[in-house]
């Protein structure tokens, strides 16, 4: 399957070399390397090198901005942008290069986000699973709350 960034690389690359601006070898040599399909084992050990490189860049601890320069950012560029990076890029996401220690944490993660979408707004501010607004029933019990237009939540818990 090529991704888009790749069938652009290879457009420009093709471009480049019918005006000449790229011999044979140089043209083989790009095209050779953008169709060749990595390991994840392979890809996924660069990407921790990496990910242990970024640790030595400084960061403003109030911000979460990057103070030093990594990769192709410089200071000023937030955490978030880096590690969705890394997200995209990882085998097993961000969150088994932050927890590591080979314990693949994807599928917890995985869970969190799905049962975090069944949580909706919540009016009722005295109720257990209400947290700021944002109803936790799901994320508790792994399933939706149960609503009815007549009586509301079924599944309200007054606090005590």
């Amino acid at each position: 399957m090529v991704t888009y960034l790749e069938s652009q690389a290879k457009n420009l690359i093709g471009e480049l070399y019918s005006n000449n601006r790229l011999s044979t070898d140089q043209y083989n040599l790009i095209f050779d390397a953008l169709d060749e399909i990595p390991l994840l084992r392979d890809r996924d050990e660069e990407l921790e090198k990496l990910w242990a490189e970024l640790e030595d860049v400084p960061m403003n601890p109030e911000t979460e901005e990057l103070e030093g320069h990594f990769l192709n950012w410089g200071p000023g560029v937030d955490r978030d942008e880096i590690w969705q990076w890394f997200d995209k890029r990882h085998s097993k996401g961000i969150a088994y290069l932050l927890y590591g220690n080979a314990v693949d944490r994807t599928g917890d993660m995985i869970y969190l986000a799905y049962t975090k979408q069944l949580c909706k707004g919540c009016e009722s501010a005295d109720c257990v699973f209400c947290h700021s607004g944002e109803c936790r029933y799901a994320l508790v019990h792994g399933e939706k709350p149960k609503v009815t237009e007549d009586q509301g939540c079924l599944e309200y818990a007054p606090k005590f």
